[in-house]
């Protein structure tokens, strides 16, 4: 898998709410459902919705994966509907498909310049003298 740098906005915000949400309120009710020994696994199955949920947004490239087992989980904990909405959002989740530089979260007077060379046109770092492609030497300018 090719390293990958997603921002905050680009994150399954509305997946994960849904899902995190949806796993407070099936704990709640397995909390209630405790007398009918069903609870303890409906309390199971919503701390793994949460744990998924989790994993989503730490890892929202993979989101079809997680947003599977918050699917099974949510069905398996008495079809948990706030959880099962979250996990079919995951699902739809479409990432970003550009690789995003670190260097674009550099300052401006940190991220590297580049010249253009006037014979070949070939783009080339600040910091080089001569050209790559064709040999011509820069003007000395700033």
């Amino acid at each position: 898998m090719e390293n990958r740098y997603v921002e905050e906005y680009d994150k399954p915000t509305a997946a994960y709410y849904l899902t995190l949400i949806g796993g407070v309120l099936g704990i709640i009710a397995g909390v209630v459902l405790l007398f009918f020994l069903i609870g303890i696994w409906v309390i199971i199955a919503n701390v793994m919705v949460i744990v998924y949920a989790q994993k989503l947004m730490e890892e929202p490239m993979e989101h079809s994966k997680w947003a599977n087992y918050i699917i099974i989980f949510s069905v398996l904990s008495g079809l948990n509907l706030l959880a099962l909405i979250g996990g079919v959002l995951a699902s739809v989740y479409n990432p970003p498909s550009r690789s995003i530089s670190p260097q674009l979260h550099l300052p401006k007077s940190q991220q590297p310049q580049t010249r253009i060379c006037a014979q070949c046109g070939t783009i080339t770092v600040e910091d080089a003298y001569f050209c790559p492609s064709c040999g011509k030497r820069y003007p000395d300018y700033v």
